[in-house]
């Protein structure tokens, strides 16, 4: 397989020339040969020997450079067996390899989506831990708050802090001392 350049250049002409042939009056002749692989366009040998074969039946009457180099290609367009042999023999390793290329893309393929669910599922088991998490806070919260509520003193009932004769509030320091004083007088 070769490019429309690579062609261009064997014959000796411009890109543009053999793109003009080929987008015109080659075209359903060598539409069968062409093969294009990421934006470029490779012609098969089938194609390209008439790409060559039309160039060099339109210019016979150039110079002897170009009769020579008709020769040459006439020979290899007509001959060959093992340019043919070669060239089938490169497109079925490609078509392999290609075959190959594919089966290991839908490999992957199915990897990531059995990944994909696999992490569903490990961000729902994740959302269901967080929520009983939730709970058991909510739950252990509850608990606290009544095992509070059951020694808090104020809660039960019992008396609130005394206040002296001024109506504030005693303190720890002040309570003890009174205790210390009435065991002292009794």
């Amino acid at each position: 397989m070769k490019t429309i350049r690579q062609i261009a250049d064997e014959i000796g002409v411009s890109k543009q020339a053999v793109y003009k042939r080929v987008r015109g009056s080659l075209h359903t002749d060598v539409a069968p040969y062409m093969d294009m692989v990421n934006g470029v366009t490779y012609i098969l040998e089938q194609g390209e020997k008439l790409i060559i074969k039309a160039f060099l039946e339109n210019n016979q009457d150039k110079d002897v450079h170009r009769s020579a180099y008709k020769e040459v290609h006439m020979e290899r367009i007509q001959g060959s067996a093992y340019g043919a042999h070669t060239n089938s023999e490169e497109v079925s390793f490609l078509r392999e390899q290609n075959k190959s290329m594919m089966e290991q893309l839908i490999s992957k393929d199915k990897q990531l989506e059995d990944e994909r669910i696999h992490s569903r599922e490990q961000a729902d088991k994740l959302s269901d831990l967080a929520t009983q998490l939730a709970e058991l806070s909510r739950n252990n919260q509850m608990l606290l708050g009544a095992e509070q509520s059951r020694n808090n003193p104020v809660l039960l009932g019992e008396s609130l802090p005394r206040k002296d004769e001024k109506g504030q509030k005693k303190g720890f320091f002040q309570k003890l001392f009174e205790k210390v004083n009435a065991g002292k007088s009794s």
